[in-house]
């Protein structure tokens, strides 16, 4: 009669005496599990795993090490933090699946999969950088053995990297593409205020994109000061490398992952998308939309409810539909870094098959997320338009009659 794994017997497997220790310490801190399933099942990349949270949790408290660290849910878990904030029992299951893979990395058989490499990759390189060099990093997975799902997307963008010499000025000015210069151009507000910027290493690098953030901004009347030298928020390590940018006061970010991180080492964030859409709000200004309808997706990253809820008045100020069905379809996991190499996950998937239904467009707050979905339109053969925000909302020409509406 076969055994159940999760079930097994404590098997230590000759691992020290601190792994020990450490995992029976996790188990005292498990033991009111009565595996109910919530985190996993409010889990957004619930879909992509084996285990899951739940299944991990069963493993600690049956002792079993080796099955534990050999799992590569522990890396596919993107630390949103959801499982700990919907735990019947206020176990911090976040915190101990962070404390798992801090245990993987120094005691196990390094798990071969891209989530794991990838924290591998960031971690070597920015032990010797301030910030992430996309190309580089890209050059390194491949050396072990990850080669993206998207070759023909990986291709262009390596081409893109390797054009890029010197950051791009923080008050560069770039013609906006034609179908935004007359929308956004025609009647621009003024400067009313200028705010500290930090891009991070992916935006920091894709020129084109960058400059139609602060295209966007300078249309609803805000200057972007981007903070020199910033250094990486040290997310990509997975916790390994400390954060290498801090700022006095509120600095804007245009990354949940970035949000998220710069948060935890002190520094106070505010999204920019959100302070740009509440500009425009308050100053009675309109926004053009590239589409009469779309469909959001916020990630996995950011806090869900608000998110939607910032997209859902953006759509409003541009008179707009955002086209929405249940929660989990707009927040489930893309994949992160994993996705590039994995290839499209079950929710992005879901996500698609319904814009496709509903032939309306993706807009995404994050421009990795925004990465991912087009990678997957072409894995999957979905002409699905995805677009990262300010691709899709610029300022409009015109304002509103009552600057107090929403």
């Amino acid at each position: 009669m076969s055994r159940d794994k999760d079930t097994a017997s404590p098997d230590h497997g000759g691992y020290p005496a601190e792994v020990v220790e450490e995992f029976e310490r996790l188990a005292r801190e498990c033991y009111l599990c009565y595996q109910c399933g919530t985190c996993t099942s409010s889990c957004p990349s619930g879909r992509e795993l084996y285990r899951g949270p739940r299944r991990l949790v069963r493993l600690i408290l049956a002792g079993d090490i080796e099955a534990t660290l050999k799992s590569d849910d522990l890396w596919r878990c993107t630390d949103c933090g959801t499982c700990s904030n919907v735990c019947r029992m206020e176990i911090d299951v976040a915190g101990i699946l962070r404390r798992l893979r801090a245990l993987e990395r120094d005691h196990g058989d390094a798990i071969r999969c891209p989530e794991r490499s990838a924290a591998d990759a960031a971690t070597a390189a920015l032990q010797h950088r301030s910030q992430l060099d996309m190309l580089r990093f890209g050059l390194s997975m491949a050396t072990r053995g990850h080669v993206p799902k998207n070759k023909l997307g990986a291709v262009s963008t390596a081409a893109r990297l390797a054009k890029l010499s010197t950051p791009l000025d923080s008050r560069h000015r770039a013609r906006p593409e034609p179908h935004q210069t007359a929308e956004a151009q025609t009647e621009a507000p003024g400067v009313s205020v200028r705010l500290p910027f930090y891009a991070g290493c992916a935006l920091a690098q894709n020129r084109d994109l960058l400059r139609l953030v602060h295209d966007v901004a300078g249309g609803l009347g805000v200057e972007l000061e981007a903070a020199p030298d910033a250094g990486c928020c040290g997310h990509p390590s997975r916790g390994v490398v400390a954060s290498q940018f801090a700022a006095d006061g509120q600095i804007q970010t245009v990354c949940p992952a970035c949000e998220r991180s710069l948060d935890e080492s002190g520094t106070s964030t505010v999204s920019l998308w959100d302070t740009l859409t509440e500009s425009a709000r308050r100053r009675g200004l309109r926004l053009h939309a590239a589409a009469p309808r779309f469909v959001p997706y916020v990630g996995c990253l950011g806090d869900r409810t608000h998110s939607l809820a910032t997209l859902s008045k953006a759509a409003g100020l541009a008179g707009v539909e955002d086209v929405t069905s249940y929660p989990s379809l707009h927040s489930g996991c893309c994949g992160a870094l994993g996705g590039t190499y994995r290839g499209a996950t079950k929710a992005a998937a879901r996500l698609l098959a319904f814009a496709a239904a509903e032939n309306a467009p993706i807009v995404s707050p994050c421009s990795l997320c925004a990465d991912n979905l087009r990678s997957a339109t072409r894995e999957l053969h979905r002409r699905v338009p995805i677009y990262f925000w300010p691709e899709f909302f610029t300022a409009a020409k015109t304002r509103r009659e009552d600057p107090t509406d929403d």
